[in-house]
């Protein structure tokens, strides 16, 4: 597809991923809708905009807001075109330290964000007969992950989430891709819940991987959207990766998850 006078939305936009597919969206010609609770961050990443953006503060965990936002879009432009549910935390330390509250941030966020986002999308992308929606996940959606456990788990159900609904929506027109992103070096890992003295920081930053920039995982997730891809996978080492776990996956899970990091 081209992205060119295509509309928008894409959540978790004040930061990372999310504000870089904001910036590679309008270069390409879009009109895009920022979605994030950060007003501050919204308000950063439309700075110097080259395109029409419209800042939205909302949190994706609420589906009313998530609703209000769909129902704008399409008031104001006839329809919706490209859904990116990327907004996400991640949860670092032992399972056995994982507290009610920290299941509730993450689940809300990860999970329900992701299936709100989803849902409205899809039913007005279903009525008129087109849309893609785009949900990020990680490799952690496909690999296990020691220390991260909640964290995967949410993200393994974003995978299942996205490819069994790709087979369902590909008979009303509307494509459904899963975005699996190696380590960018996102703010997302400085802004972690840390379980009992756990430092994500320091764990992300032992990884003897080169770290992915954000501008270049935008580029990448656009690729993949616009070549119909089930799985966007970036970059080379990640889908190596990924294919070595699923071909011998018990010699892959303590090589991934030495140390207990990841």
């Amino acid at each position: 597809m081209t992205f060119y006078s295509a509309t928008a939305i894409v959540t978790g936009a004040a930061s990372g991923i999310g504000r870089a597919l904001v910036t590679r969206l309008l270069a390409r010609g879009a009109t895009v809708y920022a979605v994030d609770r950060d007003a501050h961050g919204l308000t950063e990443s439309v700075s110097g905009a080259l395109g029409p953006v419209t800042t939205i503060v909302a949190d994706v965990s609420d589906s009313e807001a998530v609703a209000a936002v769909v129902d704008r879009v399409v008031d104001e432009h006839g329809r919706l075109d490209l859904m990116f549910n990327n907004a996400g935390i991640v949860v670092g330390g032992d399972f056995a330290d994982m507290t009610p509250d920290a299941w509730d941030r993450i689940v809300g966020v990860n999970f329900w964000g992701v299936v709100h986002g989803t849902q409205h999308a899809y039913a007005r992308m279903r009525a008129q007969g087109r849309g893609h929606i785009v949900n990020t996940a990680s490799s952690a959606g496909v690999m296990p992950v020691a220390r991260s456990t909640a964290y995967a788990a949410t993200k393994h159900a974003v995978v299942g989430l996205s490819t069994s609904l790709r087979a369902e929506a590909a008979g009303y027109g509307v494509r459904v891709s899963v975005v699996l992103p190696g380590v960018v070096d996102t703010g997302i890992f400085d802004s972690a819940v840390n379980l009992n003295g756990y430092d994500y920081r320091t764990s992300i930053d032992t990884l003897p991987f080169a770290k992915v920039r954000p501008l270049d995982a935008a580029d990448a997730i656009l690729h993949g959207v616009s070549k119909n891809k089930q799985f966007i996978t970036f970059p080379a080492y990640n889908r190596i990766l990924i294919g070595l776990n699923r071909i011998l996956p018990g010699v892959m899970a303590p090589i991934i998850n030495r140390g207990g990091r990841r």
